[in-house]
């Protein structure tokens, strides 16, 4: 025979009789109301310190259902095509037969910023449509060597965006965050810096086996993939 068990000492617990824990071969927990439940909410910042899979909450910051999933945190999306942002048409400039390096790129989502693979993205110089691998690849701070493009000069750079150093100059990097001047550290601007030496954007960039001619611009359409 099947039991519904439920607590009855105190007023606090659940009331009224709509929910119980089947402590049988089911071994479920059953609501049987045809209200609604509210799920526990909160900002990004109040997640819990250590989730389990499984867990599922709604997230006040993003206005996103959200459920801790294969161990990261993931927004529930709707089965109808995301409209926000939509698909977002990213403008990465001009070759000029040099550059092979475009980006960073960015969605426009914030919860999925950047593709998960080359193909998930529509990649044109000018007018001609590029095949992922074939013609361009993606790449998560692309090494200095791998071409130029997409570099910031010291002067230029922001207080707290993240950078990786392409090449050093005369810039003393130590003095704006950075453990130490060669190329390729990481580091997150403290000030503009000065003298001679470039970084890029820490991200995602487009990498292309041969450079996009001169005054060809570069576009990249995101989010058919959501």
């Amino acid at each position: 025979m099947r039991l519904i068990k439920q607590q009855t000492t105190s007023q606090r617990t659940i009331q009224p009789t709509s929910m119980g824990i089947h402590t049988s071969i089911l071994d479920e927990v059953k609501i049987n109301s045809t209200n609604v439940m509210l799920v526990p909410k909160g900002t990004t910042a109040q997640r819990p310190a250590s989730p389990n899979n499984g867990h599922v909450r709604y997230n006040t910051t993003t206005e996103q259902f959200e459920a801790y999933q294969n161990s990261a945190w993931r927004s529930m999306r709707f089965k109808e095509p995301n409209q926000d942002p939509g698909i977002t048409q990213q403008n990465l400039g001009n070759g000029d037969a040099t550059a092979v390096v475009f980006g960073p790129l960015a969605s426009g989502d914030a919860a999925y910023p950047v593709p998960a693979a080359a193909q998930n993205v529509l990649v044109h110089v000018e007018n001609v449509f590029q095949v992922a691998t074939t013609n361009y690849t993606l790449a998560q701070n692309p090494a200095a060597a791998v071409g130029s493009g997409a570099t910031v000069t010291a002067g230029a750079f922001v207080t707290g965006t993240e950078y990786k150093i392409i090449t050093a100059g005369d810039t003393n990097f130590t003095l704006i965050g950075a453990a130490d001047s060669n190329v390729n550290t990481v580091f997150t601007a403290t000030g503009a810096g000065t003298g001679t030496g470039t970084a890029r954007v820490s991200g995602y960039y487009l990498v292309f086996g041969s450079a996009p001619d001169t005054s060809k611009p570069v576009t990249v359409l995101h989010n058919f993939d959501k």
